[in-house]
């Protein structure tokens, strides 16, 4: 008697056959790691058995589950022993499945520091291992991972290598940070850049405020640590008034850069909107001088042209002028490199990219405070370090 031929599955697109492949790739490819998982822990047994004793002798299997990157392998036969002493069973009867284990665990916070979103982690998880996570457990898993860390950005002892030192601060959300205004809390960092160009996070803390107190109390613990000043040419920063008061007192000797940048969107931000395009030419215009005497002469123009109609962003622009030209006293081929923070920004970028997987905020100082940690150390090793500041 013949058997009736199975018919093929219909389809309208390409899409459709391409799912229909994927699938059954997908499941072929799980039903052969079923089988050698199966065969590799039955062979562990068997030399498990000849080492400790012949006389042992299975007594059927349980089931257990395995995370592969083809998805959830699920009831796997595992051998079982009718007599073994416990520490032993212990110790070869789940190492396979504690591996996979940790490998999740590794990937799940390994997608926090790259600023996955806890949606996406949690379709990753399901789709890829079979599983459900839920958005709490995520957290707790890097929380818990981020706190095991051996590096700590904050006590690592410095050495004064740094040519270059760049300050700045970011505002991030942090509940129950006290009674404060909107849970606003500010992430003060630092970062130093060698004679090679490699740059580093050297150091960060937190804050209610970037006034005088937080700031002189962050570099001094920076100074502390080892930067004693004597190698560094210049510090930049923005026109806080706390931290240049902090600065002149912790390293008066050391040339201050305000940050362009900054200073250019002061300005903007008090000039009409009216003349902001006609005020952002004539800036740009001013910070195209190739000498100082240069630059106060295209202020004084500057201030003349605009002191009726935008007096506030004159005068905004008039104010520690000076200090933005300190990258003039440089070789000209670092000044790109030597009047703005703008390499401190890009990490500020990610640390905001980042953080987004928290919907933008911290319930604590503590878990913020690792969740820096962690995301300042991966930069660290990760993101692209090299500056060429040298000719």
């Amino acid at each position: 008697m013949s058997s009736t031929p199975k018919k093929l599955p219909l389809f309208n697109s390409d899409k459709e056959l391409s799912q229909y492949l994927e699938q059954n790739l997908t499941e072929t490819l799980k039903q052969a790691i079923r089988v050698t998982v199966k065969m590799m822990i039955k062979e562990e047994m068997t030399q498990l058995r000849d080492d400790v004793d012949q006389k042992l002798s299975f007594n059927g299997t349980y089931d257990r589950h395995m995370l592969s990157p083809m998805g959830k392998i699920s009831n796997i036969p595992v051998p079982r022993f009718r007599e073994l002493p416990h520490e032993q069973l212990n110790l070869h009867s789940t190492s396979v499945f504690e591996q996979e284990k940790d490998r999740l665990y590794q990937l799940i916070a390994e997608m926090h520091r790259v600023g996955v979103s806890h949606r996406k982690v949690r379709y990753l998880a399901k789709t890829c291992f079979g599983i459900q996570l839920s958005a709490n457990k995520s957290s707790e898993i890097h929380r818990d991972l981020a706190e095991q860390e051996s590096f700590n950005i904050n006590q690592h002892p410095l050495t004064d290598e740094f040519e270059y030192l760049l300050v700045d601060g970011v505002w991030v959300t942090c509940k129950a940070f006290g009674l404060r205004e909107r849970n606003k809390a500010s992430l003060l960092c630092a970062l130093g850049i060698r004679a090679d160009g490699t740059r580093k996070v050297i150091g960060f803390t937190i804050a209610f405020a970037e006034d005088t107190d937080s700031w002189t109390e962050f570099v001094t613990q920076l100074k502390q640590r080892g930067i004693t000043g004597k190698q560094l040419k210049l510090i930049l920063c923005d026109d806080n008034g706390g931290l240049a008061n902090a600065i002149a007192h912790i390293y008066p000797n050391t040339p201050k850069q305000i940050c362009i940048t900054h200073k250019m969107r002061n300005v903007m931000s008090k000039t009409s909107h009216k003349h902001k395009q006609l005020v952002a030419d004539d800036l740009k215009y001013v910070y195209q001088a190739k000498t100082k005497d240069e630059a106060m002469q295209r202020i004084e123009a500057f201030a003349k042209h605009w002191y009726v109609k935008e007096e506030k962003a004159v005068k905004s622009l008039a104010f520690n002028f000076e200090f933005t030209l300190t990258y003039l006293n440089f070789p000209q081929d670092q000044w790109s490199k030597l009047r703005t923070t703008n390499i401190l920004e890009r990490e500020f970028r990610e640390v905001r990219r980042r953080i987004k997987v928290f919907d933008h905020s911290f319930n604590d100082t503590k878990s913020l405070t690792n969740y820096a940690n962690s995301i300042f150390d991966y930069l660290n090793n990760n993101y692209p370090s090299r500056l060429h500041t040298k000719a």
